[in-house]
């Protein structure tokens, strides 16, 4: 009664208060009718005291609506935890997600007026596939020489230097930098200098030297914050660097997920690649470059400027090692130019797809979190009829009582709010852990900032009108009359059609995440179990880089061939030999190729990827040669040409016949010259286990005329290749102890290259799994208020005669219809979104039966236990007891 009081006082009050604000305004329009200039201090005067009379009733509303709402919650517990928690769930894992989204795509890099730095690009002949977004250093040189569309151009690309002095690798994240670099970025230096141009100069000397810039956390790391770090001198593959500054904290690079260690100047990359220098080099591709838009210029304008320049710089730099084709293509390439504001992000490339699934996943579990709630609220709403009638019967408006029905809705969702925020700051965080790799840790910045924070209060505001606004308006709509009067305490619908509504969009919502899961952990079982054509089980793969030693290059292959020698020698190895590149790993070696007898039938149809390897490679990795023979050592640098194809190579470029003694051709730099076909071995993996049929020619290393300095040692062993570790290294040092070692384990390899679908999949089942529960409380609480509605016609039932499962049958009746129909909504909408996931599945399609039948079975089956958990109950209800409450 005390509360009605207040209200009553309240409605008084705010009376008052519109009579003196209308009093006020017949009064402001008096004096302006009889004096309009002298009476604007006046109106000003009276304007504020009509915002006083409003702005006070609304805070003591808003604050009495929330005490209210705090005590309401406070006296239901277990509703107001249940709601909170699913909310919380809901509203942290799209904060989570969202905080990755923002740090690798959105977040705008933390230089001076990012928004004006574009990247440079070459569309490719297929307007469907991206810009190529790397050049070379002579493309590099024509354009900061010759370009007038820009007020400064920069050119970078990322590298691993090594600081260990021999032996064993220790690598850090490094940076090859124009000498603009940071002057166009507005980049100062936190210690001593940053780049000048002239530190940029073909001969690594410059003015200075060698130099070398470090951020701020590695100087911290490495250095320990020595004040005096300034002129000290670090060891980069094993050359001498001075340090001439130390950059901002707030600086880590163009690489928003990559923070750089060491920035180094281009023009020094002589001194660390001896043998052979990418600066003059027309096919290595390593370079990005960004430039500044010029004041009052448009990026439109500016791509105008390099389209016309881009015919000037092909001519400068077209490479010679190129046929003829490729050479016409390379002189009609174009320039274009795309925004650069947040930096790049190898994370937001390659996990972008899966990023933005799911996001959608986690958004449709929102969406069944606010149902739930929803049907929670209706069923609170249907309870509370009494009460809400009494307010309006004693003079409050709908409006009012909706209001504050709303408000204990949007706390809800407030609650919620702050609870996943710390379960996203926890939950992107173990997101960033899980992308990282071993050989690359990820260092994302998570941390909230003002877009996270706004799109968590965005989600909860709308989530709070999306599940309060409908049952605030179906509990309003009643009369007062008709809801004061005794036994109407089911006045709010005969057959609670929103409830049913809800719980039919629950399921179908349930039905569409159960069967992505599906989906995705068949994609995952399937890229466990494929068959990658080799072994990778008991396989040390060992990284040797031979740039810095003083092996001549000539002498290189002999080298190679000792340390496999001594590899295989270690007891407990059962083969070693060595290669170009491992199978799934980062790199990729592909040309075209003209077979004896072939005629293309496409562009790219004679596409093939090239690994170089020693005898015994296919032993170590378990690779069966079909037919013909493996590498020898006879084949060397005066033998004819050798080459090894798998057998899809076989198949399409000899159809049926017998590929062994038949040549193919080869064009480019380290392959180029005629082979003859001496084996043929199984099918295999290349670059990914998800890739689809590869076709993959092998050369012989004792033929490379211009060995390449890394190579890959592969040592398979008869027990845990860690504990290897220590006689590989002690094997290779004795044939020298410069070579730099990086040592990983194959399964490892492999493995991590599954991070994604792994990821994918392990979170769809998570929040299918979600969804499910939240369907479930959701089915659980409709099914338990229509009984409670129903408990007297279920009494009178049962007193005729009724049995138990006839009483059962009745309550999930209408549950079979709610999941029949939400069963066929979420299969059609399952169906029409599968389209949009094809690109993440291996070995299944969003139209296959069995995760659709499975998903369908699993709802089915734990609906089934929500609902019959009610329906039980009703079944053993005493019908005297019914009849005598009602």
């Amino acid at each position: 009664m005390s509360e009605m009081w207040r209200r009553l006082l309240f409605l008084l009050n705010r009376k008052q208060h519109e009579q003196d604000l209308a009093d006020e305004i017949r009064l402001h329009r008096d004096l302006i009718s009889q004096s309009p200039t002298r009476s604007l201090g006046n109106v000003t005067q009276l304007s504020e005291a009509s915002r006083a009379v409003w702005i006070w009733p609304f805070l003591e509303t808003l604050a009495q609506d929330t005490r209210y709402a705090l005590r309401t919650l406070r006296a239901n517990p277990g509703f107001a935890a249940t709601a909170v928690l699913s909310l919380a769930l809901g509203i942290g894992a799209n904060t989570a997600i969202f905080s990755i989204l923002n740090a690798v795509m959105l977040r705008s890099l933390p230089v001076e007026d990012p928004h004006r730095l574009v990247q440079l690009g070459s569309p490719r002949s297929d307007p469907a596939r991206p810009l190529r977004l790397y050049f070379t250093n002579p493309i590099w040189e024509q354009v900061r020489d010759h370009q007038q569309a820009f007020s400064g151009t920069l050119a970078f690309g990322g590298d691993r230097f090594d600081l260990a002095a021999g032996g064993e690798s220790h690598f850090v994240e490094g940076l090859w930098a124009s000498g603009d670099f940071f002057r166009v970025l507005g980049v100062p230096a936190m210690r001593g200098r940053v780049f000048a141009a002239d530190d940029d100069d073909i001969h690594g000397g410059g003015r200075a030297g060698p130099v070398a810039v470090i951020s701020h956390g590695f100087w911290k790391r490495h250095f320990a914050g020595d004040p005096d770090i300034v002129g000290k001198t670090i060891r980069l593959n094993r050359r001498l660097f001075t340090i001439i500054g130390v950059t901002p904290p707030w600086f880590t690079g163009l690489d928003v997920d990559t923070p750089y260690d060491v920035a180094i100047p281009i023009g020094c990359e002589p001194m660390l690649h001896t043998d052979r220098s990418a600066l003059a080099d027309r096919d290595w591709w390593w370079l990005r470059i960004l430039g500044r838009l010029l004041p009052g210029q448009t990026a439109q304008q500016a791509e105008a400027k390099m389209k016309a320049l881009a015919p000037e710089v092909n001519r400068a730099t077209l490479s010679a090692n190129s046929g003829a084709d490729r050479q016409r293509d390379y002189l009609r390439r174009s320039l274009a130019l795309r925004p650069a504001a947040t930096g790049f992000s190898d994370t937001g490339t390659e996990y972008r797809t899966a990023l933005f699934t799911l996001m959608a996943v986690v958004g449709l579990v929102l969406l069944i979190a606010c149902a739930t709630i929803a049907n929670l609220l209706l069923a609170r709403a249907a309870a509370r009829q009494r009460e809400i009638s009494i307010r309006m019967a004693i003079g409050a408006a709908r409006r009012r009582v909706m209001r504050q029905l709303l408000s204990e809705s949007l706390l809800l969702s407030i609650l919620g709010a702050a609870g996943g925020l710390l379960f996203a700051v926890w939950g992107s965080r173990l997101l960033v852990r899980f992308l990282s790799t071993a050989g690359n840790e990820l260092q994302l910045d998570t941390a909230p900032d003002l877009r996270v924070l706004a799109f968590t209060m965005g989600v909860a505001v709308l989530t709070g009108l999306l599940f309060g606004l409908a049952p605030a308006l179906r509990a309003t709509r009643v009369s007062p009359n008709n809801a004061l009067k005794e036994h109407a305490r089911g006045m709010v619908g005969s057959r609670f059609s929103l409830g049913r509504a809800l719980v039919t969009g629950q399921v179908a919502l349930s039905l569409m995440l159960l069967v992505a899961a599906g989906l995705f952990l068949g994609t995952l079982r399937n890229l466990l179990t494929t068959d990658l054509g080799f072994d990778l089980h008991n396989v040390l793969i060992v990284r040797a880089d031979m740039m810095q030693t003083n092996v001549p290059k000539d002498q290189r292959p002999r080298v190679y061939r000792e340390i496999v020698e001594r590899l295989h020698a270690i007891p407990g190895v059962s083969s070693a030999s060595s290669s170009r590149m491992t199978p799934i790993g980062r790199g990729q070696w592909d040309s075209e190729v003209y077979p004896e007898g072939y005629a293309p039938k496409a562009k790219d149809d004679t596409l093939v990827y090239f690994n170089r390897v020693s005898p015994g490679y296919f032993a170590t990795m378990r690779q069966p040669v079909l037919l013909g023979r493996d590498f020898s050592a006879h084949d060397d640098l005066g033998a004819p040409k050798a080459m090894m194809v798998t057998e899809s190579v076989g198949r399409r470029f000899f159809s049926h016949a017998n590929p062994i003694g038949k040549t193919i051709r080869a064009e480019g730099p380290g392959k180029e010259g005629v082979y003859q076909v001496i084996g043929v071995v199984k099918d295999a993996k290349y670059a990914s286990v998800d890739e689809g049929l590869t076709l993959t020619v092998y050369i012989a290393c004792a033929q490379d005329a211009d060995p390449w300095p890394g190579v890959s040692f592969e040592v398979r062993t008869e027990r845990s290749v860690e504990t290897f570790i220590p006689a590989v290294r002690a094997a290779i040092g004795e044939v020298n102890r410069g070579i730099s070692l990086e040592f990983r384990n194959f399964e490892t390899q492999v493995n991590e290259s599954l991070l994604q679908p792994r990821m994918v999949a392990l979170l769809s089942a998570f929040f299918g799994g979600l969804a499910l529960l939240l369907a479930m409380i959701g089915l659980y609480g409709v099914t338990a208020y229509g009984v409670a509605r129903r408990q007297a016609e279920i009494g009178i039932r049962m007193a005729l005669g009724a049995q138990p499962a006839s009483v059962v049958w009745l309550v999930l009746r209408d549950v079979a219809a709610m999941l029949a129909i939400g069963t066929l909504l979420g299969l059609g909408a399952s169906l029409a979104a599968g389209r949009f996931v094809a690109s993440l599945l291996y070995g299944v399609k969003p139209q296959d039966a069995a995760p659709l039948a499975i998903a369908a079975i699993v709802l089915g089956i734990a609906t089934g236990i929500a609902a019959y958990l009610p329906a039980h109950r009703a079944a053993r209800l005493d019908p005297m007891a019914a009849l005598r409450e009602e």
